[in-house]
């Protein structure tokens, strides 16, 4: 509990280096400035395909996972990487799923996290235009999944790489990411025009403001 209590606190305190936590705006704020820079330093690296520990993380994901496919997110304008093994599709009647196991890194603080991500679609009634509507929803857990004891030793042999290649790195429950939420501030990414009352979840910003703030959370 205590090492927890001291992860989450140093966590809070990258936020605060990075965002002008209680304020509607800050024009020319350092933090922000630098989550720019990261992001413009990891684009231009990927482009110029430069040899790099993700890179070699990556490699090693891809003999891991054998026959799974790999989606490398680490594009998206975000100070992360962010890879996912995609695990499966299902479909059943109007309900749609699709199961990966995600690992971001993020490039703010030196942690890194993976969880089971499940993204549902589910079709609605037909619209005056004749397209059915979609409702998407995320849910996003580990051990709670029904399918992590058959996902568990890719996990543990993904996260052994990850250490191996950012050995500077410590890893964070996602739990503990998506379950504390930070007031006063707006993660990279999102627009909230100045609201400063509203709640975002620490993994929203520091590690990828991807999701949306009402997606299903277990452990």
């Amino acid at each position: 509990m205590i090492k927890e209590q001291e992860t989450i606190y140093n966590l809070l305190k990258k936020i605060h280096e990075f965002y002008p936590v209680g304020m509607k705006s800050f024009v020319g704020y350092p933090g922000a400035n630098t989550i720019a820079e990261i992001i413009e330093k990891k684009i231009n690296t990927m482009i110029a395909g430069e040899r790099t520990a993700i890179s070699a993380l990556l490699d090693s994901i891809r003999i891991s996972a054998g026959d799974y496919e790999i989606v490398d997110y680490s594009a998206g304008q975000f100070p992360c990487y962010s890879i996912g093994v995609f695990i499966e599709e299902d479909t059943s009647g109007d309900l749609n799923r699709r199961t990966l196991i995600m690992f971001t890194i993020s490039l703010l603080c030196n942690y890194y996290t993976y969880y089971i991500h499940d993204f549902f679609r589910v079709s609605g009634q037909t619209t005056i235009s004749q397209r059915r509507k979609v409702y998407p929803i995320d849910s996003v857990s580990l051990e709670n999944h029904l399918s992590f004891g058959n996902m568990k030793t890719l996990i543990d042999k993904i996260s052994r790489a990850t250490q191996q290649f950012f050995p500077e790195y410590m890893y964070v429950n996602h739990y503990q990411l998506f379950s504390n939420y930070v007031t006063g501030a707006v993660p990279f990414g999102k627009t909230e025009d100045g609201n400063v009352t509203s709640s975002h979840s620490i993994y929203h910003f520091l590690f990828d403001s991807f999701f949306s703030e009402n997606l299903i959370v277990m452990p």
